[in-house]
């Protein structure tokens, strides 16, 4: 069956993926980057089941960050053990962590897990439009945290309800390392700051940080741990590798 036009397909075919970007934030050549951002753009099936289950559930417009194909390349490129997300919402960017890791335990038996925080703020039926238009991250009615993720990709996911000032430190208490961690929620910078902090317990030298228009909080991370600062283009997502 033919997937309905939405605009989330029309937004991701505009929003081509920036190659340089995943070239410096995994130190791989630019034909690594280009050859995994192409593999996910490609995937024209799992695309459209995406698009698909969104405009199902209302949200035809709606994407949660600019750089799914990236999200995807980056794990593809290196192949983590562990993945920490803060914010899911829909779970468009779970789906592409969670399809990439999938793709690597096809290769390798020693496939990741992506471990998601969030707390879901949820519309009524009345607010909806109203807030679909505003491109919120809020959750249309009978719609739960990560809707959009397809069932058969939930066997990695370790995905936990609740404030991540709460959450994050417990989780980051259980595993030896954070491979790639992902920050995507409106943010106070002070909280951001002692999340991060929080985090970076666990990062290890080529561990890859990632936020969403979270300037200040990761600029000061960064220079924490004296790495670059790299920004994908036309974007709020920016990011750094640990030295």
């Amino acid at each position: 069956m033919t997937a309905p036009r939405t605009g989330l397909k029309v937004r991701l075919e505009r929003g081509s993926p920036d190659s340089i970007f995943v070239s410096k934030l995994s130190d791989v050549k630019l034909s690594v980057a280009e050859t995994m951002n192409e593999q996910a753009r490609s995937d024209i099936k799992f695309r459209q089941l995406i698009e698909q289950t969104l405009a199902e559930g209302g949200r035809s417009n709606y994407i949660q960050i600019c750089a799914p194909f990236e999200l995807y390349a980056l794990t593809r490129i290196k192949k983590p053990r562990h993945i920490v997300e803060v914010g899911v919402s829909a779970g468009v960017s779970s789906a592409y962590f969670l399809h990439a890791l999938r793709s690597n335990g096809e290769e390798d038996d020693d496939v990741g897990v992506l471990h998601s925080i969030d707390l879901p703020e949820k519309q009524t039926a009345r607010e909806s439009a109203k807030m679909l238009r505003r491109g919120s991250w809020a959750l249309p009615p009978n719609k739960e945290t990560g809707w959009a993720v397809p069932r058969r990709l939930k066997r990695n996911w370790d995905l936990r309800i609740g404030r991540s000032s709460d959450v994050l430190p417990d989780l980051i208490k259980e595993i030896d390392r954070v491979d790639i961690f992902l920050y995507d929620v409106p943010y106070l910078i002070e909280q951001a700051k002692a999340e991060f902090d929080i985090v970076d317990q666990k990062l290890v030298s080529g561990s890859i940080a990632l936020a969403d228009n979270c300037l200040v909080p990761i600029s000061y991370w960064a220079k924490k741990r004296g790495a670059k600062l790299i920004r994908r283009k036309n974007s709020g997502l920016r990011g750094f590798r640990i030295p």
